[in-house]
């Protein structure tokens, strides 16, 4: 009899899916609370979906004023510029598209 597995550890998350064990992708979210309980699955904190309007220093300056009042928006916007250009669909940080995922980095993870 198959049964779900769930192996957290050290090294991190391992979820088996039939009799193969696969290492977690960034996207992985465990919907569970430290009581146990089950969340409904939401979107991760650290991207933003493109609205009409958007561009990525008005993002950048929005996570910042939220995070972190302020603080220097230029050298945080320059990060998500250099996090995102490659999966934009345009490949241009000056254009992008209403439902595009705009992923965020940490506040500390500035260079």
């Amino acid at each position: 009899m198959w049964r779900p597995l769930l192996i957290v550890g050290l090294v991190g998350v391992l979820m088996a899916t039939g009799s193969a064990l696969a290492a977690p992708t960034a996207e992985t979210r465990l919907p569970v609370t430290m009581t146990g309980e089950q969340e409904p699955w939401t979107q991760p904190r650290d991207e933003v979906v493109v609205e009409k309007g958007d561009h990525l220093w008005k993002i950048s300056q929005r996570h910042m004023d939220s995070h972190s009042p302020g603080g220097a928006i230029a050298p945080y916007w320059l990060r998500v510029i250099e996090v995102n250009t490659p999966s934009l669909r345009s490949g241009d940080p000056d254009l992008i598209y209403p439902g595009e995922v705009i992923r965020l980095p940490g506040i500390s993870e500035q260079p």
